[in-house]
C-alpha cells in the first residue's frame, strides 16, 4: 500500500514501486527455500501439543507450517483431522491414541531415514 501511495504522491520516483516487487520476491523465496521439519521434530511438536506442554505461538506454528514431503504432509494432515491442536489435551482416549500412533509412525520414519532406508 505504501508503494502505491508513493507512486501517486511522487510520480517522478516510480522506482519506489520496486519495493512491492522486492517484498513479494522475499516472501516467495522464503517459502521456496524453507526446510521441511524432520520426522523427529514433527513428532516432538505433536507430543508437546498432545500433553499440553506448549507456549506462545507453538499451536499456530504447527498448524501453519508448510511441508513439501508428501509422507510428512500426510501425517500432519492426519493429526489435524483428529481436531484442533489447542484441544488435543482435552481429547478422549481414543483420539489421543490416534495421535500417539502418528507419533510412533513419525519416529519410525525418522529412524528409518537416519539409517538411509526408503520408507513408503
Amino acid at each position: 500500500m505504501g508503494a502505491f501511495l508513493a507512486v501517486v504522491l511522487y510520480p517522478r520516483n516510480k522506482w519506489l514501486f520496486a519495493f512491492v516487487l522486492i517484498g513479494f520476491a522475499v516472501l516467495w523465496l522464503n517459502r521456496r527455500f524453507a526446510k521441511d521439519p524432520t520426522p523427529q521434530a514433527l513428532a516432538d511438536q505433536v507430543e508437546n501439543l498432545l500433553t499440553g506442554n506448549y507456549t506462545g505461538w507453538d499451536v499456530d506454528d504447527f498448524e501453519m507450517q508448510s511441508i513439501r514431503d508428501s509422507r510428512l504432509q500426510d501425517l500432519h494432515r492426519r493429526c489435524m483431522n483428529v481436531g484442533p491442536p489447542e484441544e488435543w489435551p482435552k481429547l478422549n482416549e481414543e483420539q489421543k491414541s490416534q495421535l500417539r500412533e502418528i507419533i510412533v509412525e513419525l519416529r519410525v520414519l525418522g529412524d528409518a531415514r537416519k539409517q538411509g532406508q526408503v520408507v513408503n
